[in-house]
């Protein structure tokens, strides 16, 4: 099953406030500002590293001249 990236990002923020919220539950207690960071560092984009392949140059130019 795949999931869309949209749908993944909205499960994933719904576990976290879950764990928030059991957290809280339970008498754990966590600062305002450590929530509102963490919920900054959930929609900060993410870099994806690849491994070019061999046939890549490295740019998008042909030199087969």
């Amino acid at each position: 099953m795949v999931l869309s990236p949209r749908v993944r990002q909205r499960l994933r923020t719904i576990l976290v406030c879950g764990m928030l919220e059991f957290g809280a539950v339970i008498g754990l207690a966590m600062r305002p500002d450590e929530i509102e960071e963490l919920m900054h560092t959930m929609n900060q984009p993410r870099i994806v590293h690849t491994i070019p392949d061999d046939t890549d140059t490295g740019d998008d130019t042909d030199r087969s001249d």
